[in-house]
């Protein structure tokens, strides 16, 4: 009976921590219920409900928007919109992001390594 006890504990332990971490980078505008710093006080306080609370009132709903439905305007984007893995991401902008992505800079620096070529 002490493992199940143990495992318990476990368990509430790493869905605390994962909410914390889930609340923390969650863009401000799409928490409900609460402002983002209060969530965060509420999950770290009330380590036996806080996460609880947080899943069911205020982590976002995961909503599939329609395609084709661009019915919401581009927001402005603030601090706490910012996600490091945002930057890994392609910008989809069509000139290259670095001289090795540029096909015309290969070719010149090739004609200067090699002349005769």
């Amino acid at each position: 009976m002490v493992w199940l006890g143990g495992l318990i504990t476990l368990v509430s332990i790493v869905l605390w921590v994962y909410a914390f971490f889930d609340a923390l980078t969650t863009p401000a505008q799409e928490i409900r219920n609460l402002p983002k710093i209060l969530w965060l006080v509420v999950i770290a306080l009330f380590i036996p409900v806080g996460w609880i609370l947080w899943f069911f009132l205020g982590r976002p709903r995961r909503s599939v928007p329609a395609q084709g439905d661009t019915s919401s305007p581009p927001q402005a984007m603030t601090a706490d919109d910012l996600d490091p893995s945002d930057f890994s991401q392609p910008s989809g902008s069509a000139h290259p992001l670095g001289p090795d992505d540029d096909p015309e800079f290969l070719r010149r620096l090739n004609r200067r390594i090699d002349p005769e070529e």
